[in-house]
């Protein structure tokens, strides 16, 4: 992972350094496509390959689609991915201390934005009042995407979802799971998929499974990956207090300090201060770049 994910990664790279069966198809690519390889069918997720919290995140239905976004996109270099039919989203955060062999897991549910039908109001209604109190749901393009159905009354108890991209910039929230389940069989298996297989000692990953006990038995796909500029999430559960966002803070930049000690005593080096300073400033025009040339489809 390109300084240990501290600036902008390249995501088809980062993907590729695990395990295929739990990883989704992809590929990147520049400019206009004739036609998808054989292996991925539409819907496709269309993002920056080098994108964070969501910019340009965009799932393209059909070919016509895809190249109005890989137009707009421009010199860009886009992933390219298959869908991910999931019920659920998920933020793993995965510590592994290679000096001791032990490691830690913290989950937390994504929780896409949605509308739940009263039996007299329309879809559109109910999107225009979900939007007073959620001021960070895409609301144009919702409205787009769910365009055919707007004028439709939502039956009483039917649950809309209003968006695919697990991020709070998105108008997600993010809730606990049940503190008492067993993380020991997950922890295994991500020792084994990321430490074992290529040698990942902290990261924070954005899943998909059915089920919380689909993710917890390693039956899910991991659409992100990212490395030390990622937060712990738990920082932003709506019930959580001060005290305890301070707490996951600490504990989280304690143990990334804890594993790059590990880290560097089995070997590893590190960057000088200055060359760090240097990349920082490279990384910060890169990203700007990035973002002016997909603004547009952030929706």
């Amino acid at each position: 992972m390109f300084y240990s994910g501290a600036f902008l990664d390249n995501k088809s790279e980062l993907l590729s350094n695990l395990s295929p069966r739990i990883v989704p198809k992809g590929f990147s690519h520049k400019g206009c496509i004739e036609k998808l390889p054989k292996e991925i069918d539409f819907p496709v997720i269309a993002k920056p390959e080098m994108g964070v919290g969501g910019l340009g995140i965009k799932k393209c239905n059909n070919l016509l689609e895809l190249n109005t976004y890989m137009s707009i996109s421009g010199n860009v270099a886009v992933r390219i991915e298959s869908f991910v039919e999931r019920a659920m989203e998920f933020g793993v955060m995965f510590y592994y201390y290679p000096e001791t062999g032990t490691s830690e897991v913290s989950i937390i549910e994504k929780r896409y934005p949605r509308v739940i039908g009263d039996g007299q109001s329309t879809l559109d209604e109910l999107v225009n009042f979900a939007t007073l109190k959620n001021k960070f749901i895409r609301r144009d393009e919702v409205k787009r995407r769910l365009l055919h159905s707007l004028n439709t009354v939502v039956e009483k108890g039917e649950v809309v979802i209003l968006d695919y991209v697990g991020n709070a910039s998105n108008g997600s929230s993010f809730h606990s799971i049940n503190e008492s389940i067993n993380h020991n069989k997950l922890k295994k298996f991500l020792v084994e998929e990321l430490y074992a297989q290529a040698g990942i000692c902290f990261t924070r990953m954005d899943i998909k499974a059915n089920s919380a006990k689909d993710l917890l038995n390693g039956d899910f796909i991991i659409i992100e990956h990212n490395g030390v500029k990622s937060q712990p999430l738990n920082i932003y559960i709506k019930e959580g207090t001060l005290i305890s966002r301070y707490g996951a803070y600490k504990h989280h930049w304690r143990s990334m300090r804890l594993i790059s000690d590990q880290q560097r005593a089995l070997g590893h080096q590190t960057i000088s201060f200055n060359e760090g300073i240097r990349e920082f400033f490279r990384q910060k025009v890169k990203f700007k770049n990035i973002s002016a040339a997909m603004s547009i489809e952030k929706e």
